[in-house]
């Protein structure tokens, strides 16, 4: 059961990411500044929220030497919630030649329509973007001009009236909206899954530590290999005192990265407090716990971004590279461990800015 139980893990891990790195490169390359930013930043959230999630479900005992061994597989899943759909912000945009054409299209017959179309092609400008996020609806067109059935749900970037110079001439240029053909890679998805491998060992004068890894595992050759390592460590500090208290309590840290190709490099972290007690015999029980945890994410992007030479309209690749920051800074665990001769099942859930409930199933060798 635990083999079957790791694979469908595994395999939705890889499934989703997969999925979602292929279609992510080739979104973020129509995209640029702010506006990428922008696009992904509900998806570092919840990645981070997900990767923080699971790690305990109970806390080591006060004791100097006890084994507990245990090994199995968590799942994560954090909740979207409506404002996490679309953005608006407003940033710098290169255009592209057909883009900067539709700008200056009432200058088509004007002899400075070529130079026009290259200023605007040889500079960034700041506009209004706006559009669904990375979890917002996704975009569909059948390629049937004026199709009622038509969702698009595009990015829009809305270039405001201004005056361009060329030889000292001033050109008007109307605002314009300028739609990407960009939508939701992740289709309305009310939470965004994750599993992971998990081992954890103790009791060492009430430490325990847990590890999560898995294989470098190659996606597509496009994209490259999947990387995750995680470890942490429980510490209950009742192993100081001299009397002992009626619950089971533990300062924790826990951290890991995530690599996927060379697109995206994620790390997460946490610590905190945790608090069990358990009721019922050794092979039959039931532990409620909860927590109290600081929390941090990032999620760095790499990728090319194509623009086109003004004079020659040939392509140039320029690298970009950004940092986004999780918005989870810390949350509050309530939740439930069963165990049954040497299974472990466990559940919980996370208020935080962005929720989430864990689950786990461990084989448990504890005495």
């Amino acid at each position: 059961m635990f083999k079957t139980i790791f694979v469908l893990a595994l395999m939705l891990l890889v499934a989703i990411i997969n999925l979602t790195a292929a279609t992510l490169e080739e979104t973020l390359q129509s995209l640029s500044g702010a506006a990428a930013e922008s696009y992904v930043n509900p998806m570092v959230s919840a990645f981070g929220s997900d990767m923080n999630g699971g790690w305990f479900h109970k806390a080591p005992r006060a004791k100097k030497f006890k084994w507990d061994l245990e090994f199995g597989v968590v799942m994560m899943g954090t909740m979207f919630g409506d404002s996490d759909k679309d953005f608006s912000v407003s940033g710098n945009f290169n255009f592209s030649r057909e883009q900067a054409q539709t700008l200056v299209s009432n200058y088509s017959s004007n002899p400075a329509y070529n130079d026009l179309v290259e200023a605007i092609m040889d500079q960034p400008f700041t506009v209004s973007i706006s559009g669904p996020t990375i979890t917002g609806p996704t975009y569909d067109d059948n390629g049937t001009p004026n199709d009622p059935d038509d969702d698009l749900n595009t990015i829009d970037i809305d270039f405001a009236a201004r005056n361009i110079m060329i030889d000292g001439n001033p050109y008007s240029i109307e605002q314009n909206i300028i739609r990407i053909p960009v939508g939701g890679i992740l289709e309305d998805l009310p939470m965004l899954p994750l599993a992971a491998p998990q081992l954890s060992l103790g009791t060492i004068y009430g430490t325990k530590i847990a590890l999560r890894y898995l294989p470098e595992i190659e996606l597509t050759p496009e994209i490259g290999s999947l990387k995750y390592l995680g470890y942490g460590i429980q510490h209950n500090p009742a192993i100081w005192l001299p009397v002992p208290i009626p619950v089971d309590v533990a300062l924790a840290y826990f951290t890991q990265q995530m690599d996927i190709g060379t697109i995206v490099e994620t790390s997460a972290s946490t610590y905190g407090l945790n608090v069990s007690k358990t009721f019922g015999l050794k092979l039959m029980s039931v532990t409620p716990y909860a927590g109290f945890s600081g929390e941090s994410s990032k999620m760095k992007f790499s990728y090319d971004y194509i623009l086109e030479t003004p004079t020659t309209g040939a392509p140039v690749t320029s690298n970009v590279s950004f940092d986004v920051e999780g918005k989870n800074t810390n949350r509050l665990t309530a939740g439930l461990s069963f165990r049954l001769a040497i299974l472990n099942f466990n559940v919980d859930y996370n208020l935080a800015k962005y929720p989430s409930a864990t689950a786990g199933i461990m084989f448990n060798f504890s005495w």
